[in-house]
């Protein structure tokens, strides 16, 4: 036998929230199973959408950094640099993307402040790219269930 993760917290999630919850008889005690069902469900959803999130959003800012280094300059330009140094993840761990995706992100806030210095069409441009992506980012993460 191979337990799926996600089923599994879909099935506690769904068992709390239509069999536990009519036994509960104190308002705490509806808002604590109601909220244990909800964090079960969502956790399912993000074991499933994680690695493959991490590995298109790094690809993302991975090559909006790399355009926009001509950009900047100096400690900001190091910055971006150094984050686009930052190899790629050995493996689809999400563990491993995620470390990934965090020195990332951090040039992308170098890169993203060093733009608004600069004024000119094309860090105008980067910019918008820039908020584009952050933008989609929070796409990525929207929950399809939204039960709390």
């Amino acid at each position: 036998m191979r337990p799926d993760p996600g089923r599994v917290l879909q099935g506690v999630a769904v068992n709390l929230l239509t069999n536990v919850m009519q036994e509960i008889r104190t308002p705490f005690g509806l808002q604590t199973v109601g909220t244990a069902g909800s964090l079960a469900m969502m956790t399912a959803e993000e074991f499933d959408r994680a690695a493959d999130r991490l590995v298109s959003e790094n690809r993302a800012v991975r090559a909006i950094l790399n355009d926009g280094l001509s950009l900047v300059s100096g400690d900001t330009a190091a910055a971006v640099s150094a984050a686009i140094a930052t190899p790629a993840a050995p493996d689809f761990r999400v563990s491993s993307l995620l470390a990934e995706n965090d020195a990332l992100r951090g040039g992308l806030i170098a890169l993203h402040a060093g733009v608004e210095q600069v004024a000119t069409p094309e860090a105008h441009a980067m910019d918008e790219r820039i908020w584009a992506e952050l933008i989609e980012s929070t796409r990525r993460r929207e929950f399809t269930n939204r039960l709390i």
